[in-house]
């Protein structure tokens, strides 16, 4: 609850999304969105998935999980979004650049848009 512009309360609910991510990144891709679905039809506004919630998490995962940003996760997550009209925190996913890896976190809009993206650390 928090206190908007106007002084009166404010009520949201907020999804944690824990899952057993399987080593096939298709996968886990494929179980986002029965996993937001179920959030969003509980009355989540906000659902946050876990770090590595691709891939499986340790550095002899990431780089052959990296994708660039936007790519095919980022890309089923700002769908994802936009389907059930919730805000959307993607957790992490190895992100790929330049020849660099970082865990990265991108945060998507009800409408599908990307609003943030944030990369935590450069692993590889």
């Amino acid at each position: 609850m928090r206190n908007n512009m106007l002084g009166t309360m404010t009520k949201f609910r907020l999804a944690l999304i824990q899952l057993m991510v399987s080593p096939l990144k298709a996968n886990n891709l494929n179980r986002i969105g029965t996993l937001v679905k179920e959030a969003a039809s509980r009355g989540a506004k906000i659902v946050s998935l876990p770090e590595c919630f691709n891939s499986p998490y340790g550095t002899k995962y990431f780089r052959e999980n990296a994708e660039r940003i936007p790519g095919e996760s980022t890309k089923v997550l700002s769908e994802t979004a936009k389907e059930f009209g919730v805000y959307l925190i993607g957790g992490s996913i190895p992100e790929e650049d330049n020849g660099k890896v970082y865990n990265s976190c991108t945060v998507f809009a009800p409408d599908g848009s990307m609003l943030l993206k944030y990369r935590k650390v450069y692993f590889l």
